[in-house]
Parts: C-alpha cells; structure tokens; sequence
C-alpha cells in the first residue's frame, strides 16, 4: 500500500512538471482502473502464470511477469494489456435487471520479450497488487466524459447503485459505482445523477443523498463518480438520470 501510494505521488508530481491539470491525471487513473461488471463471465484467456522470483505470487509497479501467451498467438514487444481479476459476486445483490459478475481491474502492463507460447511483461501501472492467475485483455486508452450535462432529475423512473469495486457495499465522495442504467436507458457520459433514498417505506419524504457524474456507459449500466454526499451511498440507493426532457424508461 505504501509502495502503491509512492507511485501515485510521483505520478501527480510529474503531471505538474509537464504542466498536466492534476484533476485531469487522477481522472484518467480512475477510469482505467474502474470496476465493470459484465453480462457473462470473462471467458478464460491470457492469464499472469509466474514472476522473476520462484514462488512469488503478488506484483507491483516495475515487477516482470510472466503470461502464458506468445508470438503463436499474436503477442508482439510493445503491446499493453489491461489486467483484471474477475470476483465472486457473492457479496453484490442480484436482481431481475442486474446479474453481477464483478471485474476488478488491478493495473496494466507492457509486453517486453515474446516467446513462442510465453512472453515476459513489465507492470507499467498498478491499480492494486497483481496476483498469478489474473487474466489480460488488450489496452484501450479511456475516453474522458464531457462536461457535466445540464437537467432535472427523472424520479419517475428510478434505477439504482448496483455494485462498487471489490464488492464493497457503501460508497463515499470520490468513490466509483456502477448504477443499473445505461445505453439502452438513454444514458450519455456527463449526466448528472441524483441519488436518493425513500424513508417509512415510501410513504416519508424523499432524502437526497447525494450526486454523481457518469464516466462510461454500457448498455445496461453505467459507471458513475461520486461527487457530494449527505451520507454513505449504500448498494441499493435510487437514482434519477438528470435530463432535459424526460424519457419514459421501465421501473427499477
């Protein structure tokens, strides 16, 4: 965790000698590294199967690893590779419209020396520690979300937090969560998002817990920043898209 903290500070430091905006850089990091989840789960692939050190189970920023595909199929010197750890799902609520299956994404890697059916890859950054048996799929750079976009909240067709990375329960100002809404709802990165809780089974007044920005969409959710909060924003708090005009959209 230190060593993971020292590399974030050198990473702002170096942002501000090249004149980088620091929000900018720590939004990037927090895209890359996000949490999905994903319709299926992940199907087995290119996967870390060692290290330079007999034993050695962990990895972090700088560390070679060894992945378990070669130039036999189609790894070549310079590519990148996101790697990701896919979880359990046990600790995030299933619904009707949401079927977890959790992706935590532990950082990337540059591919150095290929083999025919191996090759060896440098840990360029690290969102969490990697572990052997974390799988990798291709790099993509992710796009930054526009500015926020203006409108009212929808309360008439709510969704709902869905998960947060690690399968933790509650999230906090600065926290990545995903809500059951996306594409398929009308979703666009920039929305702002309500969120809220019902009190005395529906029948109090509303409590507005908080906002968030959507990063990214998918067609059936989307990852959002939380940006104030009156409290802990808890798996299962409601949400209203903020439009222009409201769409008609199924219940959550």
């Amino acid at each position: 965790m230190i060593h993971l903290l020292a590399v974030s500070a050198f990473t702002l430091i170096g942002a501000r000698q090249q004149n980088v905006p620091t929000r900018t850089v720590i939004l990037h990091e927090q895209l890359a590294c996000a949490p999905a989840s994903l319709p299926t789960p992940p199907l087995a692939g290119i996967r870390i199967v060692g290290g330079y050190e007999p034993g050695r189970m962990m990895f972090g920023p700088g560390d070679p690893i060894v992945i378990d595909a070669g130039s036999s199929q189609g790894v070549m010197p310079g590519q990148m590779f996101f790697v990701r750890r896919a979880l359990r799902g046990r600790y995030t609520p299933a619904a009707a419209d949401f079927q977890p299956n959790p992706v935590h994404t532990t950082g990337w890697v540059t591919v150095q020396t290929v083999a025919e059916h191996t090759a060896i890859a440098r840990v360029t950054h690290a969102c969490d520690g990697m572990l052997l048996g974390d799988y990798l799929e291709p790099y993509v750079d992710p796009a930054e979300p526009p500015n926020a976009l203006q409108g009212a909240p929808d309360f008439e067709h709510p969704g709902r937090v869905v998960m947060a990375d690690e399968e933790r329960q509650m999230g906090s100002e600065g926290s990545l969560m995903l809500i059951n809404r996306g594409t398929d709802h009308e979703v666009r990165a920039g929305q702002t998002v309500t969120i809220y809780r019902q009190t005395l089974g529906g029948v109090g007044p509303m409590f507005i817990v908080g906002s968030a920005t959507v990063l990214s969409v998918r067609p059936q959710t989307s990852l959002v920043r939380i940006e104030n909060t009156h409290d802990a924003v808890y798996l299962g708090d409601l949400v209203a898209i903020n439009r222009m005009t409201p769409t008609p959209q199924s219940g959550g």
